[in-house]
């Protein structure tokens, strides 16, 4: 499947330094809240590349699922992990159940439905509130 919106990567000569600078720079925007309370069983789970969210995750120590994207090709491999495929993941591969689930896009309201506890970040993470009904 094509995807214009992730085809910038494909002119990225040297995407691996990029993206390790990315968040050199951005991860100290990481909510304090959630450093506090993080566990290496949490998984962030994204529609983002995964060549983008890997670095990250491994640095945090928490488990990641992202979007498989071809960045020679330009194109993404199997289906864009967004909104119910993220539901879906979850129930094929029969993860446990989702204690606490936090996100900011009502987007992933088939996974907030799925969790104990669910939470809207908004704010630039610095107000969480009870998912919205």
């Amino acid at each position: 499947m094509q995807c214009e919106f992730f085809g910038y990567l494909t002119n990225i000569d040297d995407f691996d330094e990029q993206i390790k600078r990315y968040w050199d720079k951005n991860e100290k925007r990481i909510a304090t809240w959630y450093l506090a309370q993080k566990r290496p069983s949490d998984l962030i789970i994204s529609a983002s590349p995964e060549c983008i969210i890997a670095p990250i995750a491994k640095r945090l120590g928490v488990k990641y699922a992202a979007t498989d994207f071809d960045r020679k090709q330009g194109i993404i491999i199997g289906k864009l992990m967004y909104g119910e495929e993220k539901a879906r993941y979850i129930g094929d591969r029969k993860f446990p159940e989702i204690e606490n689930f936090y996100s900011d896009s009502l987007s992933d309201t088939p996974l907030a439905l799925r969790a104990k506890n669910a939470y809207l970040v908004t704010n630039r993470a610095r107000k969480v509130s009870d998912w919205p009904i």
